[in-house]
């Protein structure tokens, strides 16, 4: 009997045994299965939170790079402009000078459209304003606070500072301000300063309804956001600010606004006094990582189009400005030599594909050297910029004319026209500038046409050399086109 229950008893130790050994492997196993699921779950919003902090220092990073974008256009542009003769800028406001400079900056500002759309000003070390210009006739003053880090960083040149300022007020409207340091009158350095609206609905904006991107000054106000009213108003989340503040070049924290958890990550803009700051409620930013990527994709999309519209269009229009002085002839205000074979390379190019003729018609201003003689150089550069004006009353809109050096000139004309056609128009437009003119001289062209034939086509420089060999077989055949070239005063 005894061994009988014996017996029992390991059966049943036997059956149950494994059972139990199972059920402990399960439960070490569920045990270890929730530990790391809340490990990988944990890693997961560290790597997320790595993540937006690597973010939201590349966004700080492309802001400073188009900060500094800008301030090398800006500082480029008043180089070639000093490089090129143009005089300094006046030291003393309310000079005949200054005026003159009222009016150089006017055309600066127009020209470089939204770069510079709330104005343009030039300080001197006194800090007065000594020329400017405003679109709207509101300008704003240089003791406005938001100046401070710009006039700090352009005067600390030890410091790796970018000149821009915070937020501004021309009006009743925010605005950014940039600035360069640029030579006076007196020899001394004054600065350039130029400013556009920090509101700018020029561009497409993208929003994300649970991250939020801003930009703030050093004086806590909105520089850029994808909310545009935003911009210029007190940064909305103060206590995330302040952990900001007390935290050190980048980082992200956990932050309580208004009752509402928040996750905030930043950075400090290199070289200006400016935060990148992104702020997101705890919930949204942690129970949404499968679309965490997306969002922070497009919140960079979002900052990068907002910051950087502004000083894109200065350099879109810097490059245009640039490309429009290294193209341009100063004497003429025609296309210079390089610009002229720039514009006919892409000109034959386009005639090419279409299937269309051309034609060179290469002028020589005869007697330049006679008239430099008698009359003097300042006569000659008249005839010159005379010859180029009576070249563009002959020619079309389309037709590209340029001159090449001294008194040569060359003009490429569209399809259908031929050299009689040419020579017809030239002829009109001399006959009624001579008739007209109060000039000592008489304006005389030798002229050279050589056609462009798309089935037999030939580079600009050998069309421009055959038009300039018709041209000087054209002036060796006009014997007396010295005579009487210079006007003799009737006597009394």
């Amino acid at each position: 009997m005894a061994i009988g229950v014996r017996s029992r008893t390991t059966a049943g130790r036997r059956r149950w045994g494994p059972l139990v050994v199972s059920g402990v492997l399960v439960a070490v196993m569920g045990a270890l299965g929730l530990l790391s699921t809340q490990q990988a779950g944990e890693l997961a919003v560290d790597q997320h939170r790595a993540d937006r902090v690597q973010n939201t220092s590349v966004v700080g990073q492309l802001t400073a790079q188009a900060v500094r974008d800008g301030f090398g256009q800006l500082a480029s542009v008043l180089a070639v402009q000093e490089s090129a003769g143009v005089p300094a800028f006046s030291a003393t406001p309310g000079t005949d000078a200054a005026e003159r400079d009222d009016a150089r900056i006017r055309d600066f500002v127009v020209s470089a459209g939204d770069a510079m759309n709330r104005g343009a000003a030039v300080v001197n070390p006194l800090g007065q304003v000594v020329a400017s210009y405003a679109p709207t006739g509101e300008t704003a003053s240089p003791s406005d606070p938001g100046f401070s880090p710009l006039l700090a960083a352009l005067t600390d040149a030890g410091a790796d500072r970018l000149p821009v300022s915070g937020i501004i007020r021309i009006g009743d409207e925010p605005a950014l301000a940039l600035g360069a340091p640029v030579t006076l009158s007196d020899g001394s350095t004054g600065l350039f300063l130029c400013a556009w609206a920090a509101r700018d609905d020029s561009g497409d904006r993208v929003i994300s309804g649970e991250g939020e991107g801003w930009i703030v000054d050093e004086a806590g106000l909105v520089v850029g956001s994808a909310d545009m009213q935003a911009i210029g108003s007190p940064f909305p989340y103060p206590r995330a600010l302040a952990a900001v503040r007390s935290g050190g070049e980048n980082g992200i924290a956990d932050t309580t606004d208004d009752g509402t958890d928040h996750v905030v990550s930043w950075q400090r803009i290199p070289g200006t006094t400016w935060l990148a700051v992104n702020v997101q409620t705890r919930e949204a930013f942690q129970g949404h990582l499968d679309r965490a990527a997306l969002r922070t994709e497009v919140l960079v999309l979002a900052m990068l189009l907002i910051t950087g519209t502004a000083l894109v269009v200065m350099s879109r229009r810097r490059e245009q400005a640039m490309a429009v002085i290294a193209s341009t002839d100063e004497l003429t205000r025609i296309h210079n030599r390089r610009g002229w074979f720039q514009l006919a390379e892409q000109e034959l190019a386009r005639a090419a594909r279409g299937g269309e003729r051309r034609l060179a018609v290469f002028v020589d201003l005869d007697g330049l050297k006679q008239v430099n003689d008698v009359l003097g150089h300042e006569e000659g550069d008249r005839a010159i910029a005379s010859a180029a004006s009576v070249l563009r009353a002959a020619c079309r809109s389309g037709d590209v004319v340029g001159r090449l050096g001294g008194d040569e000139f060359v003009v490429l004309l569209g399809d259908g026209t031929d050299e009689a056609e040419v020579r017809r128009r030239l002829a009109a437009a001399l006959e009624e500038f001579n008739a007209g003119s109060s000039a000592a001289f008489e304006l005389r062209f030798s002229i050279g046409a050589e056609p462009w034939d798309p089935h037999r086509p030939c580079s600009v420089e050998d069309l421009v050399r055959r038009a300039d060999e018709r041209m000087y077989a054209d002036k060796q055949s006009r014997t007396d086109r010295y005579v009487n070239l210079i006007r003799v005063p009737a006597k009394a």
